[in-house]
């Protein structure tokens, strides 16, 4: 059976397929938002290894402050969550993307134009709040429009749309800036948030599949029987079933202890995607065109692996192991990327870490979630879980950037290794109670 055709139920007689619609009507608008917000999160990341970036804006030397700006964005995205997670499952997706992106759009637009190290903040910040509807709107669309046993590919999609965004944002960012400066960059990303991503979200998303024309009804039916829509509960499982509906997600222990994974998550999919440019220019003498490749491969290799974990997830229903599995190899690589000082080692260790990292804990720790929240809540758990996990991981980058002026990579790479360690702990517990 292919992700793409569906057997429309198990009652008797019920032998027919329905299309898979629901994927491509899904999938187009969501991965581009994503594309183009990783572009604005994570290309300041390329644009601080420009060093006419850091003479404009004073920051030459100071890795700290360079590392605040991936913090600040990242904590106002963190605190905004749990208010876009409320106001999504009030007024819905759509609504809330089209407020949403216009923002982001001005954000960048006052990133380019800023003067000072502070002006620069503001729109960092700004972003942030803007930005923050996504991880929100995509679980609250992922359970609306699948059934569960099918919403670990489906976020495989959309978390590829992530994985294109990082591993696109150092040729786009590096190419405006060849093409204009570090000013381009940003009216770039402006314009890609105005001008693409405002109609794609007016023309193509919509809050429910019932009010999707397209779909027909044996695959509406289908949908909405086996656990999506607005109005149904997820698919859970029995063991968990009575208990949350007694206690509600967010007085369940698992609940919390994924938002230790998503926070761990956070810490090292910002912290590598900010200083991995830093490190291949200033440990490894590489040109910005090498380091852009290597960011690419690596995320290239998370688009791979994404969906792979999807499937086996969807078909196993454990989801945890990979939380695990993820963590506890990115700690390993990285000992490695410390210990072994040959840089083809050094290479692929931090390549695996991020793979790791990205490419198998940021679809599993989010699949735990669809075991804990029902479809009609997930906008508000995914606010609190995510908007939590993005809040505290955001000092990651900061701190990273400290140790690095104190202590250089070896002890950056330390950090990230304790912090990988409490996560697999985390994955683990969750890995026992069966998730």
């Amino acid at each position: 059976m292919t992700s793409l055709q569906q057997p429309v139920g198990s009652a008797p007689g019920r032998t027919g397929k329905v299309p898979g619609r629901r994927w491509w009507l899904f999938s187009p608008a969501v991965v581009v938002f994503w594309v183009v917000a990783m572009l604005d999160k994570t290309g300041v990341g390329v644009v601080a290894a420009n060093d006419q970036f850091l003479s404009d804006m004073h920051l030459t030397g100071k890795n700290g402050l360079i590392g605040l700006l991936t913090t600040v964005t990242l904590l106002f995205y963190g605190a905004s969550m749990p208010v876009w997670g409320m106001l999504i499952d009030r007024f819905g997706p759509r609504k809330c993307a089209l407020a949403g992106m216009a923002g982001w759009g001005v954000s960048t637009l006052l990133a380019g134009v800023a003067t000072n190290v502070t002006l620069l903040m503001v729109g960092r910040a700004m972003l942030g709040i803007t930005e923050a509807f996504l991880l929100p709107m995509s679980n609250a669309l992922t359970a609306r429009w699948f059934p569960h046993a099918e919403r670990s590919r489906a976020k495989a999609v959309w978390v590829c749309g992530i994985n294109a965004g990082f591993a696109l944002s150092g040729f786009v960012v590096t190419g405006a800036i060849a093409v204009s400066s570090w000013r381009g960059a940003f009216f770039l990303l402006t314009i890609l948030a105005i001008v693409v991503c405002v109609p794609l979200a007016w023309l193509l998303l919509r809050d429910d599949p019932a009010l999707e024309p397209r779909l027909s009804p044996e695959e509406l039916e289908y949908i909405t029987r086996h656990g999506g829509g607005t109005e149904a509960e997820a698919d859970l499982p029995d063991s968990m079933a009575a208990e949350k509906a007694s206690r509600g997600p967010l007085r369940l222990w698992p609940f919390w202890a994924s938002t230790i994974v998503w926070t761990v998550n956070n810490i090292g999919v910002y912290g590598l995607a900010s200083w991995f440019p830093t490190y291949l220019k200033s440990e490894q003498h590489l040109g910005s065109g090498a380091a852009s490749s290597y960011i690419a491969l690596s995320f290239a290799l998370c688009i791979v692996a994404g969906p792979l974990v999807g499937v086996v997830m969807d078909r196993t229903g454990r989801k945890a192991i990979w939380v695990f599995g993820g963590f506890i190899s990115a700690a390993i690589c990285l000992v490695v990327a410390s210990l072994v000082d040959v840089l083809p080692v050094q290479l692929c260790a931090v390549i695996i870490a991020i793979i790791g990292v990205e490419g198998l804990t940021t679809l599993a720790g989010q699949g735990v979630l669809h075991n804990i929240a029902p479809a009609r809540s997930m906008g508000r758990a995914a606010g609190v879980m995510l908007g939590i996990g993005n809040f505290v991981g955001a000092f990651g980058a900061t701190v990273m950037g400290l140790l690095v002026d104190h202590g250089g990579f070896g002890a950056a790479f330390t950090f990230l290794i304790i912090t990988f360690a409490i996560g697999g702990g985390s994955g683990l517990a969750l890995h026992r109670a069966r998730y």
